[in-house]
């Protein structure tokens, strides 16, 4: 007895369909594209996080120094040398992370802070406080009482992102609001930084 053509096309089609012989191949051509972009996205990430947390500890060990400064006004050189001890911290490729240093003293007769001194090692991207443009940031600054100082580390790096093909340039911030721990730390000629 003949099998009808019909039936013939119809089971060869039932068992191809059942077939899985390839289709790992076929899995592996479709999710290997995804674990790439999945890996690399995971690396580059990573990378940025490690950079930040890099900036913040730097940051906050330049406080912690800045703190504990007592016996002689802080120079131009000094702040060169916390800004060389913040890159040594972070060690990004040469690049010199930027660096503001001001001390602040909160003045209750006027209710606002007032900038004791103000010490940028680069100016263009980070100009030194005035008691003026202090005031753009002094919801971000902790209550004191009359005539208490706060010493305010800030930081910055540019890091370069790369997304979707294309390189962003992005700055990562930090800052760092202390009180000194001994006594006032003055500054003997902060001008000579900016």
């Amino acid at each position: 007895m003949q099998v009808p053509v019909l039936t013939r096309i119809g089971d060869r089609l039932r068992q191809f369909c059942r077939d899985e012989s390839g289709n790992a191949v076929i899995e592996s051509v479709f999710m290997l594209p995804l674990l790439i972009w999945a890996a690399f996205s995971m690396v580059v990430f990573w990378d940025g996080y490690m950079t930040k947390n890099k900036l913040q500890k730097a940051v906050y060990t330049t406080g912690d120094v800045l703190s504990r400064w007592q016996g002689r006004a802080l120079t131009a050189n000094d702040a060169a040398g916390l800004q060389d001890m913040m890159r040594y911290l972070i060690n990004e490729n040469d690049q010199v992370p930027r660096l503001r240093l001001s001390s602040i003293i909160w003045v209750a007769s006027r209710n606002r802070f007032e900038v004791q001194w103000s010490c940028s090692l680069d100016p263009g991207a980070l100009p030194a406080y005035t008691t003026t443009t202090l005031q753009l940031v002094k919801d971000n600054l902790p209550a004191a009482a009359d005539g208490d100082t706060e010493l305010i580390v800030e930081g910055e790096i540019d890091y370069a992102l790369f997304n979707r093909g294309e390189v962003i340039p992005v700055t990562f911030e930090m800052s760092s609001i202390i009180r000194p721990r001994f006594a006032a730390v003055t500054f003997s000629n902060p001008g000579a930084c900016n």
